[in-house]
């Protein structure tokens, strides 16, 4: 199993999501029952047509009189028309209760993620998580929108039309009923088959997403340690499973659908022939036959609608049943409160669920206001330090602690006010610069923010066509790499913690952009902790003290000058990355 799969979020079982589907629909109970009720007297205008045709046509071989015809015809027109203004207003009702409906799951689902442990989000990825809160959502957003009140109004005039039948003629209401029992029949088949098939779909998709992500944040890491190769055996693998997964599903449409076209012609081909011949027969009058035949072509559209939806209904219903998982992670309890910002780790033993431990007995106090470089060869648990000091992480012996309060216990409010975590990951959000900002403080003013914006070198934004007001992202205006680590580094001064870490954040600039956004930062962070995690040596050269981590373990700690003479690991690195300067 690889590691995506095995931190995957939960999925929420078919109860659980019939649940949310009853919750849904009990916030507007009156809403609800207003569009089925107009649906209703749609359908009854609708089914009254051939109702009222079958009657003209028995009424002129009973020598109706021209002004009778006249009046019944102008009845159908009437319905007609009554059919055309009910469903238009079912379905404004209809959309207005997805919107609604689809608003409350977008809500719900955001209040969710932010009371999701961290260790869960960070583990988890970005590729999980953003499928489940972004295309999920979508998904039955679509449904509450469009496609669930025009099933509803399907099945409403799949009942009225055969009810219209059996009040025509009971025997020909028979025949156009005999396609229910086969379509039912296939419809469970499908549905048997189509949950998994698409909750295994979507599934693909997150992990294919993830994979990609990470692959472009790091870039450079990726060709730096040549894992070009590795990296894109691992796209096409995941690629090739989302391919089979949709494979899957097309072979259980390929036999789904054709059978519905089939079905449909059934009922009519009945009704014409044997309801012809009883009408030959004297049994039965023209007119029914003409009215009952007319009932079961009609009933093409709505049962079309409804088996077509079926597809639709079950990625809808697959969606949220991802959405719903969110919700079933049960949340942490930290209720710690710390004043102190003096970072602590004692005697830390730690490992990733049951693997080994990659962190051994490792001892590390940071003072308040001190910058601290964490440096060490790739694989020795610098990240696992930041993610401990964070309180992402629990030990499994010792203390990782703020203030002498273990972060892990310290209440999210109050972690987040204390310490913020800069990684390589950089988030723009389809926003404003202002908005995407205002994240990190939403009562900064617009002087503030174009404070922290110089501060941090992000001077760019004084070219932007509307300022602060820009709309930035893919499709408006797209960041590039170092203006997005830009953004995330203002974020962090307006969110003016007394802790900051930096976990390789400026990994994807050049060394001179690194070097000078760091530099920025530590600056406008004067008096408060830093601590940097880096593999690029000109961060730690500046820091108050540097902290070699070798194999789990704090094996060299002081200045940049003293661990350069005391010719240690830390001597060999800087060598290595400064050939030789001084």
């Amino acid at each position: 199993m690889s590691t995506t799969e095995s931190f995957r979020l939960p999925v929420a079982e078919p109860r659980d999501v019939r649940r949310a589907v009853y919750r849904l629909l009990g916030h507007e109970k009156g809403t609800v029952a207003a569009i089925g009720l107009l649906y209703l007297a749609a359908a009854g205008a609708g089914a009254a047509l051939p109702v009222m045709l079958g009657g003209v046509v028995d009424g002129i071989r009973d020598d109706w009189d021209a002004t009778r015809v006249d009046i019944v015809c102008a009845a159908l027109f009437g319905c007609v028309v009554a059919q055309m203004m009910l469903t238009r207003l079912g379905r404004r009702l209809g959309h207005r209760f997805g919107a609604r409906s689809s608003a409350r799951i977008r809500e719900q689902a955001l209040e969710r993620v932010l009371r999701l442990p961290l260790r869960t989000v960070e583990r988890a990825g970005t590729g999980d998580l953003s499928t489940r809160t972004t295309g999920d959502v979508d998904t039955v957003a679509g449904l509450l929108r469009y496609t669930g009140p025009e099933v509803l109004a399907a099945v409403i005039e799949v009942l009225v039309v055969v009810t219209a039948a059996f009040f025509v003629d009971p025997l020909l209401a028979l025949m156009l009923a005999v396609v229910l029992p086969p379509l039912l029949l296939a419809s469970r088949a499908y549905v048997h088959q189509a949950r998994p098939a698409f909750l295994a779909e979507r599934a693909a998709q997150g992990d294919l997403t993830e994979a990609l992500a990470a692959s472009a944040v790091g870039a450079r890491t990726v060709a730096a340690h040549g894992l070009r190769d590795v990296r894109t055996a691992i796209g096409h693998r995941l690629a090739d499973v989302r391919f089979r997964q949709q494979r899957r599903i097309i072979r259980m449409q390929s036999w789904f659908l054709p059978t519905l076209d089939l079905a449909y012609t059934l009922p009519v081909s009945l009704i014409l022939c044997a309801g012809g011949l009883m009408a030959l027969g004297g049994g039965i009058s023209v007119g029914a036959v003409v009215a009952c035949a007319m009932l079961a072509y009609r009933l093409s559209g709505p049962l079309d609608r409804i088996m077509y939806s079926l597809t639709e209904f079950q990625e809808a219903a697959a969606a949220l049943a991802r959405v719903e998982g969110i919700g079933a992670v049960e949340p942490e309890s930290r209720t710690a409160r710390t004043e102190g910002s003096d970072v602590a780790l004692s005697q830390v033993t730690f490992g990733y669920d049951d693997g080994p431990d990659i962190l051994h007995g490792l001892d590390l106090y940071v003072r308040p206001g001190e910058r601290l470089a964490v440096v060490g060869p790739s694989g020795a648990g610098k990240s696992t330090v930041a993610w401990l000091i964070a309180g992402v992480e629990r030990p499994r012996r010792g203390t990782a602690s703020i203030g002498a309060v273990p972060s892990a216990d310290i209440a999210l409010e109050d972690l987040r006010r204390t310490v913020v975590l800069v990684t390589q990951e950089h988030h723009v959000f389809a926003a404003s610069l202002r908005d995407n900002l205002a994240l990190a403080r939403d009562e900064a003013d617009d002087d503030a923010l174009r404070d922290v914006l110089d501060r941090v070198g992000a001077t760019w934004f004084e070219d932007l066509a509307d300022g602060l007001d820009t709309v930035l992202g893919e499709n408006d205006h797209p960041l590039t790499l170092a203006q997005t680590q830009q953004l995330a580094l203002a974020r962090v001064l307006l969110a003016d913690p007394d802790v900051v870490i930096l976990d390789e954040a400026t990994v994807g600039l050049d060394v001179r952009s690194a070097g000078e956004a760091e530099a920025a930062l530590a600056a406008a962070l004067a008096g408060r902790t830093l601590i940097t995690i880096t593999h690029q040596l000109q961060a730690a050269e500046g820091a108050d003290r540097i902290a070699v981590v070798e194999k789990g373990r704090v094996t060299e700690l002081g200045t940049h000058r003293e661990l350069v003479e005391s010719q240690g690991t830390y001597a060999e690195l800087w060598e290595a990355w400064s050939g030789g300067r001084a």
